[in-house]
């Protein structure tokens, strides 16, 4: 599914009505009858308060409000302004609700009332949409903290009011809601973090939007799902062999940090890869071979000679590089790291992950140089890791992730995969957002999974981005099974790797 801006949004509004010759109150009509549909489905009786600003979102609101009134529901409408400033197209269903018999209330004792009201209540926010920006003052304030005490269910029209469409983190008060109907397509702040924490449970009306409109090739964000699984090309025949699969390098896993590789190696395996070969320290060496049994493994030398190390790479051996996962920051991890970048074009390396303390030494070495133009690259860094390559402050990320990890993946010359909540992945043109997972993957060695997964796509014929949006959705699922089988919600990283195999069968077959 395409997800928007609140500029493509407005786009495709005007395009409905402008090219196709839609009403707008046509569409008005649509997204209120959803609302009231959708209540009316799931709240069966329950006393509705709807508040409605002057603008089309409370329209939207006066829409819902007559189909609910229509349908035997006690409504409220309380309006924010006055009614000489609703919107052109919003005051047909104002008259139409006066008509019919329901009080327009504006801010008054009824509003007032609202924070004794049970929990049997409906509230439904149609006060600002997706054109709002800035902090909410004056009666919108007052209004949103009345919904915000309320005792009954919040439900937001659109976008809670407060919170701006495009992926940035609200400067103000926000409505807090339980379900948010979103018209035509979700918009960028309700699938990504912090907006997603004030939506509650997504649902994407279909309000009559053009087809054509809703598709357009310049809608350049969209969401994770089966199909993207579905569309890996798994070697499906007889006649093939493991070398089909790729050979992984992985240099990592150095003393004190082995787990990391033997994690990441793991799940490599678990996905599907052909060969595998872990290059460590000797004392790391000595502590995973023979861990993972499939894995093959190989020692740097102790003593940092730039020409024992480049020789140890062989130039014809690998096909793709995962580099960082427990590397750790010593001053021999950053020689070997350099001397892996300097050494990749001589390879047949024309895949490399960055992960882990790999991100630490790249952000040092895009000081002085660039990466390689014909080597696709993949970073996955977690917001730390962003703010040392970007030099961004980790709120500055935290509260711009989308903008964020386009401009990281515009700067290095790589395909970002931004972990977190809701992770994000861009190539610097296309984005897609992360629709699975839960809290139970912040856990120590999540993120070498992660890798080990994305390693085994990698070597597929499919573009890196791809790779990254299948590996993080398989990835979160794996989070969601474990937890709904255990009744958890308290993971460690090799738990994920157990249902890495359950993970895509149930992707492939579209079960959730």
């Amino acid at each position: 599914m395409k997800v928007v801006s609140a500029g493509q949004m407005r786009d495709i509004d005007s395009g409905a009505i402008e090219d196709y010759a839609i009403p707008a109150y046509i569409l008005m009509n649509n997204a209120g009858r959803s609302i009231a549909d959708f209540i009316t489905e799931r709240f069966p009786g329950s006393p509705v308060v709807i508040f409605c600003g002057k603008g089309n979102n409370g329209g939207d609101g006066f829409a819902a409000a007559y189909y609910l009134h229509n349908t035997g529901f006690n409504v409220k409408i309380i309006l924010s302004g006055k009614k000489e400033e609703v919107s052109e197209t919003s005051r047909l269903f104002l008259t139409i609700c006066e008509k019919s018999g329901l009080n327009i209330n504006d801010y008054s004792s009824e509003a007032e009332l609202l924070q004794n009201n049970d929990s049997s209540s409906v509230i439904i926010d149609a006060l600002t949409g997706t054109g709002f920006s800035g902090s909410a003052s004056g009666n919108l304030l007052e209004y949103i903290n009345i919904i915000n005490s309320s005792k009954g269910t919040v439900i937001s029209a659109d976008i809670p009011s407060g919170l701006p469409s495009d992926g940035t983190a609200p400067s103000g008060e926000v409505v807090k809601a339980a379900y948010t109907i979103t018209m035509g397509l979700p918009k960028i702040s309700l699938v990504t973090y912090p907006g997603a924490s004030y939506c509650g449970e997504i649902i994407t009306a279909d309000i009559g939007f053009p087809s054509e409109l809703i598709e357009k090739s310049d809608i350049k964000i969209s969401l994770t799902e089966n199909s993207l699984v579905k569309d890996l090309p798994f070697p499906g025949y007889f006649d093939t062999y493991k070398g089909l699969r790729g050979h992984t390098l992985i240099i990592g896993g150095f003393s004190g940090m082995e787990g990391a590789g033997i994690l990441t190696s793991s799940a490599l395996f678990e996905t599907g890869a052909g060969l595998v070969t872990l290059m460590t320290d000797l004392e790391g060496r000595r502590v995973i071979a023979g861990k993972v049994p499939e894995l093959m493994t190989i020692a740097f030398p102790e003593i940092p000679e730039r020409s024992k190390i480049i020789n140890i790479i062989d130039p014809a051996k690998f096909s793709s590089l995962i580099i960082g996962p427990g590397m750790g920051r010593t001053g021999y991890s950053s020689m070997i790291f350099t001397i892996a970048m300097e050494t990749l074009e001589k390879t047949a390396i024309n895949k490399v992950l960055i992960d882990g303390d790999g991100l630490y030494h790249l952000a040092a070495y895009l000081r002085h140089k660039k990466l390689p133009d014909n080597i696709q690259f993949i970073i996955t860094p977690h917001f730390m890791e962003a703010s040392v390559i970007s030099g961004k402050t980790v709120d500055e990320i935290r509260s711009s992730r989308l903008d964020s990890c386009i401009e990281l993946a515009k700067s290095t010359g790589a395909v970002c995969l931004l972990k977190g909540p809701a992770s994000i992945i861009s190539d610097g043109e296309f984005s897609i957002i992360n629709t699975t997972g839960n809290s139970s993957l912040a856990t120590a060695g999540s993120g070498d999974v992660l890798s080990g997964i994305i390693g085994s796509f990698m070597s597929m014929d499919l573009p890196l981005i791809n790779a990254g949006a299948s590996a993080m959705y398989i990835h979160g699922r794996c989070a969601e099974i474990y937890c709904s089988k255990k009744r958890g919600s308290t993971m460690k990283a090799g738990d994920i790797i157990t249902f890495i195999r359950n993970s895509i069968n149930l992707s492939l077959t579209g079960e959730m």
